[in-house]
């Protein structure tokens, strides 16, 4: 093919030996075919999606759930209405998700720009002239001269190094796209943790509040029998104690609630005043998540596929860098009127044409060009390597949460059952104690044990709560919004 191309060359340029321009143009293309013959398999891509090996489920994954199609809207297992207006309301509202739309609104006309440099461009030019001479006689002669023409330019796509150009600015449309799909997920999967963050904390000063009511109610045994002598100076102490500590705890947990609620308040783009009115129970989901299978983990996810396309962009650009260092073609005319009175312009004048052509062979850049092109096939390596690590970093995300949550179910399990424990030892103890057969330290011990269990299975719930989201949001679950 490269022969081909230099004898056809060589036959224009034998019958055009007269003709300089034409001559030159046939020395520039047989300089070139060469090199234009691999303008269009340029690619520094070295791995693929079908490159990528991975297991025939996950090593965890008979604990955590059984293997199927992820749940289409994770957000239903939770059955509550009002979680569904609060994800809502911050997927519609949230700052930095209406920050992600208008970068790609921004990419979205990027786009446009690109397309456009494979139109044509037409200008319209207005100009007007006065010129003074002198005549023979010494006269002073001065003249007027207006113009308007429209002219327009047309660069050929020779190697297709415009549609390239447009090619990487639709992936990365396509990127941005996924992108903020990505981040639409990760607000609504936020959301459902701050309010469970919200819901947990409002427990955990419930249960702050028992303790301190438990505490007065156990100063008040002490004190009563102090009066009648039977309980020694040192336990009505520890009693006043314990209160005091208990009050510190209340006021902690209250400023733990309403940094929990600002942090939701700002999700929802509300003011952070710490008021807004969410108690109730967490719930404890029963069914397991289905985790589905490793492999169609590349598809589901929108931050891998926006790594994907990341890489396909640069890969195309690598391409457009390659390209330009081979000719370009383009076409250049003009059509207007002249006139020496500005309100004949349009009616009258003068008027003429022209067309003309223009190819340009980069010869020598002092190796920007090259220079451009490795640059470009080093972002091409870069963006792969980045779109590896996002997919491994998947696996792992995926792999840990499906841990996370055997671990959290048994750590569970046994929490309820030391939280009923310990709650018959405490009201053993305060017996015992009212009878004189323990000291008020074993009553302190034994408080602190049951109001301890009982916040860490609040705490536990929340947790499996929250790696629950996390588990979703890392097999690439998506959700329904409910306006």
């Amino acid at each position: 093919m490269q022969e081909m191309g230099l004898q056809k060359c060589s036959a224009a340029s034998a019958r055009c030996r007269t003709r300089m321009p034409v001559r030159i143009i046939c020395i520039l293309l047989s300089g070139t075919v060469a090199l234009s013959m691999g303008a269009c398999s340029v690619s520094g891509i070295e791995k693929t999606p079908e490159d990528i090996e991975t297991p025939a489920g996950w090593a965890r994954g008979g604990e955590a759930g059984d293997a199927g199609e992820v749940d289409a809207d994770w957000l239903a297992s939770f059955t509550d209405s009002r979680l569904d207006k609060l994800v809502a309301e911050s997927v519609a509202g949230n700052f930095a998700l209406e920050q992600e739309r208008q970068r790609l609104n921004a990419v979205r006309e990027a786009v446009v720009v690109v397309r456009s440099s494979r139109l044509p461009s037409f200008d319209l030019t207005v100009d007007g002239l006065r010129r003074a001479t002198e005549d023979s006689a010494g006269d002073r002669v001065t003249t007027d001269t207006f113009g308007a023409a429209v002219g327009g330019r047309f660069e050929i796509d020779l190697w297709m190094k415009l549609s390239k150009a447009q090619q990487a600015a639709e992936l990365s449309l396509a990127a941005q796209e996924a992108r903020l799909d990505g981040a639409v997920r990760e607000v609504a999967v936020t959301t459902a943790g701050q309010y469970f963050d919200v819901l947990e904390a409002t427990l955990l000063l419930d249960v702050a509040r028992r303790r301190l009511e438990v505490a007065i109610a156990s100063h008040d045994i002490v004190a009563s029998g102090y009066r009648q002598g039977l309980n020694e100076a040192l336990d009505l102490y520890l009693a006043r104690d314990q209160i005091e500590r208990e009050r510190a705890n209340v006021a902690q947990q209250e400023q733990s609630r309403l940094e929990a609620i600002a942090a939701l308040q700002l999700s929802l783009a509300r003011y952070p005043d710490g008021d807004i009115g969410i108690a109730g129970e967490l719930p404890v989901p029963v069914e397991p998540i289905p985790v589905g299978l490793p492999s169609e983990l590349l598809s589901r996810r929108p931050d891998i596929q926006e790594a994907w396309l990341n890489l396909l962009a640069a890969d195309a650009e690598l391409a457009v860098a390659h390209k330009a260092r081979f000719p370009s073609l383009s076409l250049v005319g003009s059509t207007g009127v002249s006139s020496t009175e500005f309100s004949e312009l349009l009616s009258g004048g003068a008027s003429g044409w022209s067309l003309a052509f223009g190819l340009t062979q980069p010869l020598f850049a002092g190796g920007r060009l090259a220079a451009l092109e490795e640059q470009k096939l080093a972002e091409v390596r870069g963006a792969e390597q980045n779109w590896l690590g996002v997919v491994y970093s998947a696996f792992a995300e995926v792999e840990n949460a499906i841990s996370r949550a055997v671990s959290l179910d048994r750590r569970y399990e046994a929490l309820l059952e030391a939280e009923k424990n310990s709650r018959a030892a405490l009201e053993l103890a305060l017996d015992q104690y009212r009878r004189g057969l323990v000291s008020y330290t074993t009553v302190l011990v034994s408080q602190r044990q049951a109001f301890d269990a009982a916040a860490t299975v609040v705490q536990l719930k929340n947790q499996r709560l929250q790696n629950r989201l996390a588990l979703n949001l890392a097999l690439g679950g998506d959700f329904a919004v409910v306006n």
